[in-house]
């Protein structure tokens, strides 16, 4: 029996000084996921967007599906998604040649839409446009219509 009170004891220090650890040692890791700072960069809150928009003329991206985009969308915006990425690129040639003047924001449905990040990524990385931001939030409680 003594074999398993040392055994109980070993696992009782290695619980408290794991625990403290956890809590106080200076190169603990982060107990949720931090965003990448040059991704971070990048994201646009409603409040920022209203700002861009009566700074100058902003130039819109969804990267939602066509269907969305015809079914309602914002006035002007180009359509860019993953699933027709090269006839669109073909399409909004010019529209994008003309972006290089302006800051242009990427939107889909909602905060936690990955198709915007993608297609801003493109942009960016793709075509040397600069600024590319995505927005986060709903676009339609922005008011443009």
């Amino acid at each position: 029996m003594k074999i398993w009170k040392q055994a109980g004891w070993i696992v009782a220090a290695a619980l408290v000084a794991g625990t403290v650890s956890a809590f106080v040692h200076p190169l603990r890791p982060p107990w949720r996921e931090i965003e990448d700072p040059a991704e971070a960069q990048w994201r646009l809150d409603l409040a920022g967007a209203r700002a861009l928009l009566e700074a100058g003329p902003v130039v819109w991206v969804d990267a939602r599906t066509r269907r969305a985009h015809e079914t309602e969308s914002i006035p002007g915006s180009l359509l860019l998604n993953q699933e027709e990425w090269g006839e669109l690129m073909f399409e909004h040639q010019m529209a994008l040649q003309e972006a290089f003047a302006q800051p242009v924001v990427v939107y889909c449905d909602g905060k936690d839409c990955g198709r915007s990040v993608e297609i801003a990524k493109r942009l960016r990385e793709l075509l040397g446009l600069d600024p590319v931001y995505v927005l986060e939030g709903d676009w339609r409680t922005l008011g443009i219509r």
